[in-house]
């Protein structure tokens, strides 16, 4: 008999519930008889929210990095709440969302979207969430050398910093080469360190430099992709991972 396999989309909280819904839906879209999918915050998830324990659950991690989060308080939780019902799954984890493993020309649309919006002579930072203490994860410097390609040789350095751990912004901002600095967040949604975190257009003129800070990398992803598909497929498609 074959095995039952369920699908879960996990973000942190609510703040990634827009890019879960796409990656539900496209999840869906791909699966055999369009099969459900469920999904959850870890924040918030309770039994309720998790699909049939009766066989295999596949989990999508919405997060950037593979850090603590996702690779150990994540499978402990999920493991609690089954147990709360009596049930023991098989918990089958796929990649973080940000390391761009079976999403849809992942770096393509962002690199060819960031192509068109950087001036030539414009450098990039990458502003990650670090891991103090602990080894880094390695999606921000992946994710980094993935770009290169597309934004070469337009972009005059690229960059790696990281909130909370060496090298911080602080540290690599005076070292970047061209006289305008555009910020890209390595993260899901508008949250703390969007808000309270991000480097400021006073640090820059310190070192001579003008500012510019996009959105996080999982916003400015929806919004590329969805103007992507919509001109290259004649509607949106929210074809997302394996």
């Amino acid at each position: 008999m074959p095995r039952k396999i369920y699908t879960l989309c996990v973000s942190y909280d609510e703040a990634g519930a827009e890019l879960r819904q796409h990656l539900a839906d496209g999840l869906r879209a791909r699966s055999l008889n369009h099969a459900p999918v469920w999904q959850a915050s870890f924040r918030d998830m309770e039994a309720a929210d998790l699909p049939p324990g009766d066989g295999v659950v596949r989990v999508y991690p919405l997060f950037m990095q593979s850090g603590w989060t996702v690779t150990e308080a994540l499978p402990e939780k999920l493991r609690a709440l089954y147990a709360e019902r009596g049930l023991s799954p098989e918990l089958e984890f796929k990649p973080v969302w940000g390391a761009g493993e079976g999403v849809e020309n992942f770096h393509g649309v962002i690199g060819a979207a960031l192509a068109k919006e950087l001036e030539p002579g414009t450098s990039l930072l990458l502003v990650a969430h670090g891991v103090v203490g602990k080894e880094l994860p390695p999606e921000p410097a992946g994710f980094l050398r993935a770009l290169r390609p597309w934004l070469q040789p337009q972009v005059k350095d690229m960059a790696l910093a990281y909130f909370g751990a060496s090298p911080s912004v602080e540290e690599v901002l005076p070292r970047l080469k061209g006289n305008r600095i555009v910020v890209l967040p390595f993260l899901i949604g508008e949250g703390k360190h969007v808000r309270e975190d991000m480097p400021s257009p006073e640090l820059a003129e310190k070192f001579g430099k003008e500012l510019t800070v996009l959105p996080p990398i999982g916003a400015f992803y929806l919004q590329k992709a969805r103007e992507y598909w919509g001109r290259e497929h004649s509607g949106f498609s929210a074809r997302a991972c394996d």
